[in-house]
């Protein structure tokens, strides 16, 4: 009995090993947690205590906020995080910003909001401080009130829709049994419509966020050095960091996603005009154009997470945002250019034992009917027997934008491929054959 014991306090034990062998081990830090504008969006990441440099894009508005957290790495990722549900202290206080040769600046937290508002592709991130930020969110919150209002007095009038709907039938059920005139009551039906349900508002893409505060860093080009002061005046130990604000290289260049027909989910990105554009003719192509910016890899991954790596040597184009109301010219060597207009697309499940998806014109109006498209792309159809395609997108007045050249080759597959094959293999062949001759030769 006391064997069994001990084997099973034993088990117990190996068990506990396995199960917190990879809990991580947190410890408390003093942080900088940073919201930064990434050129499409605004990203969350923060700086721990052994980041000495902060990078940020220059000319836009990012915020940072000071506290103290739980900082622990996690190796299932390999990153670092914060665990703010048991720790999270916000400090309140003054940021000393110094650098480009001028007198160090004290900065106060500033309250505010940001949003994007509706437009036709284009990113329309505001961001409202103080008073402004005030409005906007009582404007958002006015919205929502007048929605929700909508939608109950839309259950109310659906109710009542619902009840003298019933109460029509049933009093017309009624009526036939008894062998009575029911032609007035059947018009009154027909003519009874249900209430039109209430729209959510769609100003917005992403509402205003409530109203916070933080330190609002709108940087020139450069190198900053930055400490935090507590509201007694002191400096905060370890608050040292040094700031890196880096602008974009090269802006509104055109890439294209390319989406093949029968493999919608794979997308690629064609980034520059030297990127050709292979295809085996198989499939028709469905085209997107986005503008791109170029910036430093390593300051652009570190910007969106702090303790990313990067190549400070490499540029990497950024997509930011489809083309709006753009024009795509096809010219094919055989045929006049055309130009193609952006459509709606709809993504259908293959039926079968193929499985798969085509993509098929979208169809509002009849199969269908209260869906949304899956996409709104150029389509270029593609023939086996046209081997070069050459493409360039133009804006809404209808000037062609630049780096927007591409090149499509169809390539069709060699008929001599299999003798090539057999060729490139006769030698290893004979080879295996002289050594095995030579192996008995010796045995023998």
């Amino acid at each position: 009995m006391k064997v069994q014991r001990l084997a099973a306090a034993l088990l117990l034990l190996l068990c506990a090993g396995v199960l917190f062998a990879d809990v991580p081990v947190r410890t408390e830090q003093f942080i900088y947690s940073i919201l930064a504008f990434n050129g499409k969006d605004y990203a969350g990441t923060f700086a721990r205590e052994e980041a000495d440099t902060i990078y940020l894009v220059a000319d836009v508005d990012n915020f940072i906020t000071v506290r103290n957290v739980f900082v622990y790495f996690w190796p299932i990722t390999q990153d670092w995080k914060t665990d703010t549900s048991t720790l999270n202290v916000p400090f309140q206080g003054t940021l000393e910003l110094g650098g480009r040769e001028a007198e160090p600046q004290r900065l106060g937290m500033t309250p505010y909001t940001y949003y994007n508002i509706r437009g036709e592709y284009e990113l329309n991130w505001k961001v409202a401080k103080e008073q402004e930020a005030e409005a906007a969110w009582q404007h958002y919150q006015e919205l929502m009130d007048a929605y929700w209002k909508s939608v109950s007095a839309y259950y109310e009038k659906r109710a009542m829709y619902e009840a003298m709907l019933n109460e029509l039938t049933v009093t017309i059920t009624r009526m036939r049994d008894q062998g009575q005139e029911v032609t007035p009551l059947i018009d009154t039906l027909k003519e009874l419509k249900a209430p039109p349900e209430p729209q959510y508002p769609s100003e917005y893409i992403v509402p205003p966020v409530p109203i916070q505060k933080a330190f609002i860093l709108n940087l020139p080009v450069g190198e900053y050095k930055i400490r935090f002061f507590t509201e007694d005046g002191r400096i905060m130990e370890g608050s040292e960091r040094r700031i890196v604000a880096f602008e974009k290289r090269r802006a509104e260049a055109i890439g294209l996603e390319v989406i093949p027909g029968d493999k919608w989910t794979r997308p690629v990105e064609s980034k520059t005009p030297a990127s050709v554009l292979y295809i085996d003719g198989s499939t028709d192509l469905y085209l997107r154009p986005f503008f791109q910016q170029e910036y430093n890899d390593l300051f652009y991954e570190k910007m969106r997470k702090n303790d990313a790596k990067g190549n400070p040597t490499l540029m990497k184009w950024v997509r930011i945002q489809q083309v709006p109301q753009a024009r795509v010219e096809v010219s094919r060597p055989s045929s006049e250019s055309q130009m193609i207009l952006e459509e709606p697309f709809y993504v259908e499940q293959v039926k079968g034992a193929a499985l798969g998806y085509q993509i098929v014109p979208f169809d509002p109006e009849g199969k269908h009917k209260d869906r949304e498209p899956s996409l709104q792309a150029f389509h270029v159809s593609i023939s086996e027997d046209q081997r070069v395609i050459r493409l360039r997108v133009q804006d809404k007045e209808g000037q062609y934008l630049p780096t927007s050249e591409r090149q499509i080759r169809v390539v069709k597959p060699s008929r001599i491929g299999i003798i090539s094959l057999i060729l490139a293999a006769l030698p290893l062949v004979v080879m295996i054959i002289v050594m095995a001759r030579r192996s008995r030769r010796y045995t023998s």
